[in-house]
């Protein structure tokens, strides 16, 4: 073995220092301590009956815009809200959902205030609404 600088030659490899780690092995204790673990798996949520429709979203926050989403019925309006909420950037906390005249309850799915394909479903400023 070739060294690369004066250095290096004083060096030598002492083959006393090796471990025996198998012996380690055996001095793990037979019970190992266990620990509760949480998942981080989001709880499975109910299966969202309804049907797929097509609705305009329609902001009155600030200067008026209008967006088509394609919307399963059965989601909630709160999950909704908050997808409405990122398309237009906005706080989720700032408006509410209005449709056919009726602000819309966050834990209620859509289907339950008869929304159709085609209609609209306004955002109020929550300063209005509330």
């Amino acid at each position: 073995m070739g060294f690369d600088n004066e250095y290096e030659e004083g060096l030598e490899f002492d083959e006393d220092l090796e471990e025996d780690l198998d012996d380690k092995l055996d001095e793990i204790p037979s019970e190992i301590p266990s620990k509760d673990i949480n998942s981080k798996t989001p709880i499975p949520r109910a299966t969202s009956e309804g049907k797929k429709i097509s609705v305009y979203f329609i902001s009155t926050i600030g200067p008026e815009k209008k967006q088509k989403l394609l919307i399963n019925s059965g989601n909630l309006v709160g999950d909704i809200k908050q997808t409405v909420a990122n398309l237009f950037a906005l706080d989720p906390a700032d408006f509410y959902l209005s449709a056919l005249g009726i602000t819309m309850d966050e834990q209620n799915p859509l289907k339950e205030y008869e929304v159709d394909d085609g209609d609209d479903i306004l955002l109020i400023p929550a300063s209005i609404a509330g």
